[in-house]
């Protein structure tokens, strides 16, 4: 299909990875999520920062919470490394306090130049 230049301008084509054609480097910088409550998070390589004091937006119940070690704690946003801790049970927003500013900064990048982004408002 033939589609207009600025169509998907924030969009990647992943058919050679689909085919199998693994690249060398990431396709794009990072990866911004966007839940269905409008909270947004970003993941760059092993990083990921949710701009939220809880990303648990499946209202998963306690006991569940529980079983994974996830705790609540009362920072206002969550940083994870997914390689040291997949099942995101340590917050590291605290401890590495730049890597969460840089993240959190390229997030509001994004956000604020995504025309995607811009015509869900």
């Amino acid at each position: 299909v033939d589609l207009p230049d600025n169509s998907g301008e924030d969009s990647y084509n992943i058919l050679p990875i689909l085919k199998g054609n693994i690249s060398k480097k990431p396709i794009r910088e990072a990866t911004v999520h966007h839940s269905s409550r409008g909270k947004f998070a970003i993941r760059q390589g092993n990083w990921v920062f949710i701009d939220e004091p809880n990303g648990a937006d499946n209202k998963e119940p306690d006991h569940v919470l529980k079983a994974l070690g996830v705790r609540n704690d009362k920072e206002s946003s969550e940083l994870y490394n997914l390689t040291k801790d997949p099942n995101q049970t340590k917050n590291l927003v605290s401890r590495n306090p730049e890597k969460a500013k840089s993240l959190k900064a390229l997030l509001d990048q994004y956000k604020s130049r995504s025309s995607s982004l811009l015509e869900r408002k």
